[in-house]
């Protein structure tokens, strides 16, 4: 063991809960065999009751809004919980669905009170199904399309009680993910990162999931099926190989819940 009582606090943190049943499964082998302390949900994703059958009774979890906007896939569409009525800015006129990316904000942009009300209906939804919510984040990193929302949402996430993630958010320096990168690979990429980090508190986000029919089905023109298993298949490795698990205890790496966080100033 390190001599050192912590070097690292990493907030680890399995994002797209609700997304697929694979998914779910996957996250839920990362928090029973690895180190996720933090867990995404999407209240708008099709497997969201099955997430919460299989997630929601963990305690040693914080479970998070994965605050959606948009639905990047091809084959596999999330919309608004709200009314298609109540909010227009958000959806596309044909199909009634979230837009590709955030990119769409920067032409159109959505009307901050639509965006507040259907994510107090997401987040209704997941209290519903009993999850506790103790922070939010958001799909895509939409903000960063909509100058004026970091503000509002700050003071969202305060009246509903909750953290909002951009307080914590100083991720791990990892490379990015590449073809070279996927698998083991993602594994020993992570550990090297461990090593190298100074001492300090640091984000760790992945998108865990398994080779299987639904993980399949996600897929875009600029993002490949079988790119995407790759990259999550390596994404769940990358919070429960034996490495990982061996090195966090050498290297005095603590993983650590949101609400046990300290905001980043």
């Amino acid at each position: 063991m390190n001599q050192n009582t912590t070097c690292i606090r990493l907030i680890t943190r399995a994002d797209d809960a609700g997304s697929a049943e694979s998914a779910d499964r996957a996250i839920l082998e990362t928090i029973e065999r690895g180190i996720v302390r933090n867990v995404s949900l999407m209240a708008v994703g099709p497997s969201i009751e099955h997430a919460a059958r299989l997630l929601a009774s963990h305690r040693d979890v914080c479970f998070g809004l994965h605050a959606t906007l948009n639905a990047e896939w091809t084959d596999v569409r999330w919309g608004p919980l709200s009314p298609i009525s109540c909010v227009p800015s958000l959806v596309e006129a044909d199909s009634g669905m979230f837009t590709p990316s955030p990119h769409s904000f920067l032409d159109r942009p959505p009307v901050m009170e639509e965006i507040l009300s259907e994510l107090r209906v997401q987040l209704e939804r997941l209290r519903g199904l009993g999850f506790r919510i103790g922070y939010a984040d958001t799909h895509m990193v939409f903000e960063w399309a909509l100058p004026s929302f970091n503000e509002i949402f700050d003071y969202w996430c305060s009246r509903e009680g909750i953290r909002n993630y951009r307080r914590f958010s100083r991720r791990l320096p990892l490379p990015p993910v590449s073809a070279s990168t996927a698998g083991e690979g993602r594994v020993e990429e992570l550990v090297d990162g461990l090593r190298s980090a100074p001492p300090g508190q640091y984000l760790l986000v992945g998108h865990p999931g398994f080779d299987e029919e639904d993980m399949r089905r996600f897929g875009a023109p600029d993002y490949p099926s079988g790119k995407v298993v790759a990259d999550r298949i390596g994404e769940r490795l990358m919070f429960t190989h034996p490495e990982v698990l061996q090195s966090c205890v050498r290297l005095g790496v603590r993983p650590i819940r949101y609400d046990e966080a300290e905001p980043i100033t």
